[in-house]
């Protein structure tokens, strides 16, 4: 047989010849992002958190927070950025196809970035921008590894990583005690961030059941795990936010005529209810506000535990600067955190609305980017399910569900985090090779074996 049928084929290749095996191995760059995970980990976590009575810092921590950064936390992700440079240098070959998601993901860092011109603290943004500069190309990088359903299992183990530690920190300190009406479970972290975790793991492990149906017993068993925590946080953005991901999940899955009578027997359901409880008198928010509330109505007056009047005294923000914002992450500095408190009597340093936030940071523009790139990344996923029928996909359909329920109550779906960043890695891992890519390449390699073959043969 000649040489250049006993060469590697190019599309099977990991790495090239005169890259060193060792540097790029999956095993090395696992154990690598596994340290970066940690030094995150020890950086922004707070093993004490538990303890805490009202989970809230007070304002010279937030002020301090907001004035400063985490040189550990710097590290973290410029190890990060290492990781995917290496990847994107020495991975194996292939090509990063840029679909619409993709491009108005990189639209909205684009603008993120523009913003450095405009920004009321520069400084703030440039340093903030380039750790999710580092984010990005990480996560590109290292999806050259991976697929899809890689990164959805690796989304259950990181929640159920935090999970475990959290539960075992609660058991050391004496703080795990659900029996009583007014815990709510934290862990290492802030309640809210906790249950943001354990409703992206929720999510993947319900996925996974369906990845693997050899072991959907297994998978089923730890979503029952990760809900049964999520609710004890008393978080009921997330919570809610999770059974409304899986039925957009269920619904993307159905045949195309089952999905359209399911959303209009949907509408007519909640209409005729709406419709009877209206004739009758009957208020099911009012005979049932403890259970939506989940045990925290003493928080909760009339406006959204706080929120409508903080959005109302924000909206004075944004009217100042609505086109281009403040900056990305630039706004909650603390003068702005100080006056903000002063005004609503309570600390705070978010805008507990990832859509308010993100206009905050970068205007009208940047907000409407931001939720473009959700809407697009969701039906994009959708798609490529109903045309490859791989379940992996719908991990990327439920999170972006999850990530635009939570966010019109939560914060942060506009910033790095973890249930975006996943999202993110599973759609970055399609983007460097989907199943219809590989099947064809791998035909056309097995005929251009077949072929030298022949002509081997032909010559002898």
């Amino acid at each position: 047989m000649s040489d250049a049928s006993q060469a590697p084929l190019m599309g099977d290749s990991w790495i090239s010849s005169a890259t060193p095996k060792w540097l790029t191995s999956p095993i090395v760059l696992t154990v690598f992002l596994a340290a970066v995970t940690a030094i995150v980990f020890f950086t922004e976590h707070d093993i004490k958190m538990s303890q805490s009575q009202t989970f809230v810092a007070e304002i010279e921590d937030q002020e301090s927070w907001a004035a400063g950064g985490n040189k550990f936390r710097q590290i973290a992700f410029l190890s990060c950025a290492a990781i995917g440079t290496i990847s994107l240098l020495f991975g194996r070959v292939g090509t990063f196809r840029f679909n619409l998601p993709v491009v108005l993901i990189g639209c909205y860092i684009l603008w993120a970035g523009a913003s450095t011109q405009w920004s009321i603290d520069s400084g703030t943004t440039m340093r903030r921008y380039l750790l999710v500069l580092c984010c990005v190309i990480g996560c590109v990088g290292y999806s050259r590894f991976l697929r899809v359903q890689d990164a959805v299992f690796a989304a259950m183990m990181v929640s159920l990583a935090y999970l475990t530690l959290g539960v075992a920190m609660e058991l050391f300190f004496g703080s795990f005690r659900p029996y009583i009406g007014e815990y709510r479970f934290a862990g290492t972290m802030h309640p809210n961030m906790q249950a943001a975790n354990l409703a992206m793991g929720s999510i993947a492990a319900w996925v996974m059941a369906r990845v693997r149906p050899q072991a959907k017993l297994i998978f089923y068993g730890l979503f029952g795990l990760l809900f049964l925590f999520l609710i004890l946080t008393k978080c009921r953005s997330a919570t809610g936010a999770v059974p409304v991901a899986l039925g957009i999940i269920w619904l993307a899955s159905q045949p195309t005529r089952n999905i359209f009578i399911g959303v209009l027997a949907g509408f007519w359901v909640v209409a005729s209810i709406g419709l009877i409880c209206m004739v009758s008198g009957f208020d099911p928010i009012a005979e049932y506000q403890e259970v939506l509330l989940m045990g925290r109505g003493e928080e909760t007056g009339s406006s959204l535990t706080g929120r409508l009047p903080l959005w109302q005294d924000l909206s004075e923000y944004i009217s100042r600067r609505p086109w281009k914002g403040h900056g990305y992450r630039a706004f909650w500095n603390p003068r702005h955190i100080y006056e903000i408190a002063v005004s609503q009597q309570w600390v705070i340093s978010e805008a507990h609305s990832s859509y308010i936030d993100a206009t905050l940071q970068l205007g009208l523009i940047g907000c409407t980017i931001f939720i473009l790139a959700e809407l697009c990344t969701l039906f994009y996923a959708a798609i490529c399910f109903r045309i490859t029928q791989r379940p992996a996909y719908l991990f990327i359909v439920g999170g972006v569900v999850f990530c635009l329920a939570r966010g019109l109550t939560e914060s942060g779906m506009s910033d790095p985090n973890a249930p975006s960043a996943f999202i993110f890695l599973a759609l970055a891992a399609h983007s460097w090779k989907s199943d219809r890519l590989l099947e064809h390449t791998q035909r056309n390699n097995t005929e251009r074996v077949k072929d030298h073959s022949d002509n081997d043969r032909d010559f002898s």
